[in-house]
């Protein structure tokens, strides 16, 4: 049984400057547009990763008053 590959694409990045940390973050989910590394605390420098596309997995969804008031 074959495993399907995703299909991966260039994401921009942050990733931390210290070479014994590790740590990356996608520039979509950086809390700023220059974030510190959430692990040492270090310089973060931009990149570049092949990644697959992040997937949504819910629909934000209004409720109507009366659905809201159900709930009470």
């Amino acid at each position: 049984m074959e495993s399907v590959k995703p299909e991966l694409s260039p994401v921009p990045i942050w990733r931390c400057r210290n070479a014994e940390c590790k740590v990356w973050i996608r520039e979509e989910l950086a809390a700023s547009s220059s974030p510190e590394c959430p692990m040492c605390k270090g310089v973060m420098m931009r990149g570049i990763k092949h990644l697959p596309k992040l997937i949504k997995k819910h629909k934000s969804v209004r409720k109507t008053k009366d659905e809201a008031d159900a709930w009470k």
